[in-house]
């Protein structure tokens, strides 16, 4: 049905929000409502808690969007209402609707409700998590509005890290069914798409509401499946990976030579303090293996900057463990307190100059550590899925990323081979990526 009323959906956070809000856009689409990239009749924030500066970024696109256009209809999804929605309704009149992490299915007829009727302040359709979870399915049956599509095939958290709010906001660990991954991959490939990334807030316990799977049966499964595609896993806990995980990867003709492994901090006191359920000789142990396996991996990670009783000590033993494990990238966040989680309430508070001095520390050595780990890529020939076109130096160029997560560029006359992935030769590394020349 047609209903000549347009929608723009605004996706903040982790790639897990980046597959629902595909999913949100595509089930609008379908129940008739038009999608715009220009100003539209009903804006959909799909948000993100994890930090204090998500958070705000949602207010204030929700205000803004309601600012422009006073009669349009502005909806706040995903994590933020969830924990907050009480506080929300009352500090965001700017909402018309609240919708947490469940039920989203039925927004596009929540939507359909509310169009034409008179709003006075935001209608919370929030359901707080508690007692028995299912995953709720949400397949995107459009195509993706990205060159690597995101499948989400695992939901919620029962670690409750003491810094961490996901856990509230995405209630018990749960898993999208084997046969539903295997549609929405088939789905992806059968519409030219190259690169699948596996998401989960908690991925690496994928199955264990499922009786006899886990993530090392996926990946085999889909190891099985026809079409020239490859696979890439987002966001491993340390603890979820043993020697079996790390040799299928290594002896997979699909998953990607990229591992993605939140540290946060390399003190064993600090790590201790955060709930986290490793230390960093775990996390040693298991970088070493993998680079046994797979030379030719790239490992990022997470680091949390200033947590609460972070010494000089502390910092510096994050320091270490990142340099003397040469990592390839480190992804590095302040500490952002988040009110309902335990972290809060914690006095040892590191002073913001002090926090800032480690940050420049951290950030200076992610570029030292990008550059040599692009340095190592010289001379050798890397499968690169080209994402799109740029302009270098006033030439058009194609850039991409390899199998083991470098970013590429290559001389490119046309988008002919936008999507598809090609052979390259590294010539040059740099900061950013690598640059190279395609194989014929």
């Amino acid at each position: 049905m047609e209903l000549n009323v347009t929608f723009k959906v605004i996706n903040f956070g982790c790639p897990v929000s980046q597959y629902e809000s595909e999913a949100i856009s595509s089930s609008m689409k379908k129940a008739g409502f038009i999608e715009t990239s220009g100003p539209a009749e009903i804006i959909i924030v799909n948000s993100c808690v994890v930090t204090g500066p998500a958070a705000a970024e949602a207010r204030r696109v929700i205000r803004k969007a309601k600012r422009e256009n006073p009669v349009g209809l502005t909806v706040m999804a995903g994590c933020y209402p969830q924990v907050y929605h009480r506080q929300l309704k009352e500090e965001l009149p700017e909402a018309d609707m609240l919708i947490g992490t469940t039920g989203r299915k039925k927004l596009p007829q929540l939507i359909r409700q509310k169009l034409g009727k008179s709003r006075q302040g935001a209608e919370d359709f929030v359901r707080e998590h508690g007692g028995k979870e299912i995953f709720e399915d949400m397949p995107v049956e459009t195509r993706y509005s990205r060159a690597r599509p995101v499948v989400k095939i695992q939901e919620g958290c029962d670690e409750f890290c003491t810094y961490c709010i996901v856990a509230r906001a995405r209630g018990k660990p749960r898993s999208m069914s084997p046969d539903r991954i295997l549609e929405q991959v088939r789905h992806f490939v059968d519409l030219g798409h190259r690169e699948i990334i596996l998401a989960g807030n908690h991925l690496g316990i994928y199955g264990k509401d499922i009786p006899g799977w886990n993530l090392v049966k996926i990946i085999k499964v889909l190891d099985k499946l026809p079409g020239r595609f490859r696979v890439r896993l987002n966001y491993i806990e340390p603890m979820d990976i043993n020697e079996n995980f790390l040799e299928t990867i290594a002896q997979s003709k699909r998953v990607c030579h990229h591992l993605y492994l939140p540290l946060q901090s390399g003190s064993n006191k600090v790590l201790k303090r955060m709930g986290r359920r490793y230390a960093r000789e775990d996390f040693c142990a298991v970088v070493k293996k993998a680079r046994e396996l797979m030379p030719d991996l790239s490992v990022y990670t997470d680091i949390i900057v200033g947590f609460p009783g972070e010494t000089e000590i502390d910092h510096q033993a994050t320091v270490d463990i990142v340099e003397n494990l040469r990592l390839s990238r480190l992804h590095i966040f302040p500490y952002s307190p988040r009110p309902g989680t335990p972290a809060v309430e914690f006095k040892e508070t590191v002073r913001p100059d002090i926090k800032k001095q480690r940050l420049e520390e951290l950030w200076a050595l992610d570029t030292k550590l990008s550059r040599n780990f692009h340095a190592l890529m010289q001379g050798r020939s890397l499968d690169v899925l080209i994402e799109r076109l740029v302009s270098v130096d006033g030439q058009v160029e194609g850039e991409g990323l390899s199998g083991n997560n470098v970013r590429v560029t290559i001389p490119l006359q046309d988008d002919s081979l936008v999507g598809e992935i090609v052979q390259v030769k590294v010539c040059g590394g740099y900061d950013w990526g690598v640059a190279g020349k395609m194989e014929r």
